[in-house]
């Protein structure tokens, strides 16, 4: 007699550096864990920055955690440029099909300093994968794999699918947050737990 084990799909939590895209799917890998990542702006570098690609809590978007505490979570604000930038470095040229943020919900949250006073003038998060690094301007059409907007308030949501138009090629995976542009309050932030790239 003989008996064969035909794999049976995996259940539970995947491995870290995988990720699923939703609960029905398959672990697939997560290209972005654990790679170097930056932002465009750093508040406490106010003044003569000689490069305004600046290393710090710019990892705490692919570190692996799914922690939403604030503190835990990357950052981007538009106090000192207009569009604050995150950035990834992948390592490699990889084919990217999209990307699945895991986003601030309150948690943790100062009592002087609400959810609503973060994400009230938020406008959208775009998603941009190129060849270079460090680029200023990036939001140029044939770089732009998709974006998602505070249209039926999915942007507000606990995790966001961004799914490029067709598979992007590139090295850098980029992710820019645009203000709402008729408030008279200009000031946002864009507050990302986690960011999983897939090919």
């Amino acid at each position: 007699m003989r008996a064969g084990l035909i794999g049976c799909p995996h259940k539970g939590e995947c491995e870290p550096g995988f990720m699923r895209i939703n609960p029905d799917t398959p672990c697939i890998e997560n290209v972005a864990f654990k790679k170097e990542s930056w932002i465009n702006n750093k508040r406490q570098f106010k003044r003569h920055i000689r490069n305004r690609w600046m290393h710090g809590h710019a990892a705490r978007a692919v570190d692996g955690s799914f922690d939403q505490s604030l503190h835990s979570c990357t950052v981007l604000d538009n106090f000192y440029v207009e569009r604050p930038i995150w950035m990834v470095d992948l390592g490699r040229k990889a084919k990217i099909s999209g990307v699945v943020m895991v986003t601030w919900q309150g948690k943790d949250q100062d009592p002087r300093t609400t959810y609503r006073d973060y994400m009230f003038n938020l406008d959208k998060l775009a998603v941009y994968v190129d060849n270079k690094g460090g680029r200023d301007r990036i939001d140029l059409a044939n770089n732009m794999c998709g974006f998602i907007s505070r249209l039926n308030d999915a942007l507000f949501r606990p995790k966001l699918h961004v799914q490029c138009m067709k598979p992007m090629e590139g090295r850098y995976l980029y992710i820019e947050a645009w203000g709402v542009p008729n408030r008279w309050n200009r000031l946002f932030s864009a507050v990302l737990c986690e960011v999983m790239v897939y090919e």
